[in-house]
């Protein structure tokens, strides 16, 4: 493959800049050299988009799966309620609370230097809906604070207005977008 496109949606964009920052720090300069872009689509920071999603429940979920850590049950599958799709007791905690090592967008941080984001070189898309989205922050405030925090000099950031977290019913407004983001890098 010559031209590579990396895109996350929501947890996987952290997927998305942990790879990207690790092939970095392996020196895969044949790798890094073919990635033309990176689409991150509804970015969330992390501990907080759990609490944001989770509100009064957050609590008592997370004194649930610390209980069930305790008793060894680390692999059971949280309920139903405690996230948006299924997780273990594992990977909840790992989100909730010992995620250093994945939590790249600490929004609510405004001293956070988001070393991770601005290694990132290339061509870098970013979109967030302002309905339903788990940010804490109006989608366009966060767009503003990001463009002035992050150093990428092809910076594409943004919002779908009226789109929720999965981009509900605006797919192709968000694909046209992705579109011209991927036109506008081959002219490059």
């Amino acid at each position: 493959y010559n031209e590579i496109y990396l895109m996350g949606h929501s947890l996987g964009c952290t997927k998305v800049i942990y790879a990207y920052n690790k092939l970095l720090e392996e020196d895969k300069k044949e790798i890094l050299e073919k990635i033309k872009g990176i689409i991150l689509l509804s970015l969330v920071d992390i501990p907080l988009a759990i609490q944001v999603y989770l509100k009064e429940d957050f609590a008592p979920m997370l004194k649930y799966a610390k209980d069930m850590k305790r008793e060894g049950l680390e692999k059971i599958i949280m309920p139903e309620e405690s996230f948006i799709h299924p997780i273990s007791v594992k990977n909840f905690l790992r989100y909730a609370v010992d995620n250093k090592d994945i939590d790249f967008a600490r929004f609510s941080d405004e001293n956070y230097n988001y070393e991770k984001l601005n290694n990132i070189k290339v061509p870098l898309f970013m979109r967030w809906g302002n309905e339903k989205e788990l940010i804490i922050q109006k989608a366009n405030e966060l767009c503003d604070m990001l463009k002035g925090k992050l150093n990428n000099k092809l910076l594409d950031i943004g919002f779908i207005d009226g789109a929720n977290h999965s981009y509900t019913g605006k797919e192709e407004i968000l694909a046209n977008e992705i579109k011209k983001f991927i036109e506008n890098i081959n002219k490059i």
